[in-house]
């Protein structure tokens, strides 16, 4: 077993060596799973807590941006929900490491809702300019797009966006 507060350092600190020697040097890393807890996704854990250095590495190195998730946080979502001062540039790399936009998650929110619904003016534009589709509605609960979604939250900035993109498509 593991020391998960050195995984975490590790991970914190973007020690990739450090990292892979605790995991036992696994031969499928990055795509291989981390301690319960710690890392169960490499990708996804890194999302939340590395420096953006290291996720572009993990990336360069083969993590699947697309991995399985069961807990309703695929990486876009992860990113968006991580509440870092660069989600931007992580959700940016993501997308252009082969990230699907419209990854589903929890809520069933696409990417665009979660960040329609953030009313973070900057992280829709980012979404749309890869393609994010406006018209997806959840598959639960209110079935919303993400327009929606932006409108019910009061989401001011997302809905302006939306509603512009809207009329020229």
């Amino acid at each position: 077993m593991c020391d998960a507060i050195a995984v975490h350092e590790a991970y914190k600190q973007g020690d990739l060596e450090r990292l892979k020697a605790l995991l036992g040097n696994p031969p499928d890393f990055p795509n291989c799973h981390g301690p319960r807890g710690v890392g169960e996704i490499i990708l996804e854990y890194a999302i939340y807590h590395s420096p953006i250095a290291f996720v572009r590495t993990l990336l360069e190195l083969g993590a699947n941006p697309n991995y399985g998730d069961n807990t309703g946080f695929p990486s876009l979502l992860a990113a968006l929900s991580s509440q870092r001062p660069e989600t931007d540039e992580i959700l940016d790399l993501l997308l252009r490491f082969g990230a699907d936009v419209q990854q589903r998650g929890v809520n069933d929110y696409t990417p665009l809702h979660l960040a329609a619904a953030m009313n973070d003016a900057n992280l829709v534009r980012i979404l749309l300019s890869h393609g994010a589709d406006t018209n997806a509605r959840t598959r639960i609960d209110d079935f919303t797009t993400p327009l929606e979604e932006a409108e019910k939250r009061s989401s001011l900035d997302a809905v302006k966006i939306l509603r512009e993109t809207k009329e020229r498509r």
